[in-house]
């Protein structure tokens, strides 16, 4: 062999260790930068300020008695729907399946849009006291409001019942198949209904519920009157900017809700 070629064998040979050794140097080059990455951004996740848990809300129930009205309830509804807001309707039941506001589709429209109903009683007549009336009145009150839901709402839970003005009979709560549903804030809107648009009326209604408002208030209200409506739109407005949620009275309640026993706010009485 020529000396010619045994000096490009030996050029060719360091050539081939020279780009070798290139090769490994870079492959340990890339493996030691992911490393380093994956290592910083490990170190910079562990080291993160963990998230301060978020204030709860105060919650408060709005509740409306005498319903449904064919065209005020619906107009509660859709201001509730402004705010993620849900309110309960107590229902009189000759007002669901009868003629009088005809109330049977605003009931629905209510459920429909995530609001509870419970029961009130089948004719309002206030002579009808359920702290005294008899066993047989009593009865025909709450069980043919309940047909009169379920009518309208065949899978519906009828979980709530109030006493047309407030009153049972201390058996009565204990032996009922329903919670019994009170009040601690009475917006007197009933006495403040005519004439329709007040101002003063109106301005009074949305003090009456607001001006000592707590969490956990359960709120009186009335869905059959136009100022009724008309102070809802106000309050609803008010109680958002104050950061209050609007809620229905089983969300309220929670896990404390049973059966049998009486409530005028959050809590039993």
């Amino acid at each position: 062999m020529t000396s010619i070629k045994k000096r490009l064998l030996r050029t060719a040979a360091l050539c081939l260790l020279v780009l070798l050794t290139l090769a490994s140097l870079g492959g340990c080059s890339a493996s030691g930068n992911r490393s380093e990455y994956v290592s910083d951004t490990q170190s910079e996740v562990g080291t993160r300020e963990p998230q301060a848990p978020q204030p709860k809300r105060p919650r408060v129930a709005l509740t409306f008695d005498d319903g449904p009205h064919n065209v005020r309830t619906k107009l509660i509804v859709d201001e509730l729907n402004k705010y993620g807001y849900h309110a309960t309707f107590f229902v009189v039941g000759n007002r669901v399946d009868g003629t009088e506001y005809r109330g049977g589709d605003a009931m629905v429209y209510a459920a429909q849009n995530g609001n509870e109903i419970g029961i009130h009683g089948y004719t309002h007549e206030m002579s009808v006291k359920y702290s005294s009336c008899s066993d047989e009145r009593y009865e025909y009150e709450i069980s043919n409001t309940a047909r009169a839901i379920l009518e309208k709402l065949p899978d519906y839970e009828i979980r709530l019942m109030r006493p047309i003005g407030g009153a049972i009979s201390e058996q009565r709560v204990r032996e009922s198949p329903y919670a019994i549903i009170n009040w601690s804030v009475d917006t007197l809107d009933y006495t403040f209904r005519s004439p329709e648009g007040d101002t003063e009326q109106i301005d009074a209604i949305v003090q009456n519920a607001l001006a000592d408002v707590s969490d956990g208030d359960i709120i009186l209200m009335h869905d059959i009157y136009n100022n009724t409506y008309e102070a809802t739109v106000i309050i609803l407005a008010r109680l958002h900017e104050m950061g209050f949620d609007v809620v229905t009275v089983s969300e309220l309640l929670g896990e404390e809700l049973s059966a049998g026993v009486r409530y005028t706010r959050g809590k039993n009485n």
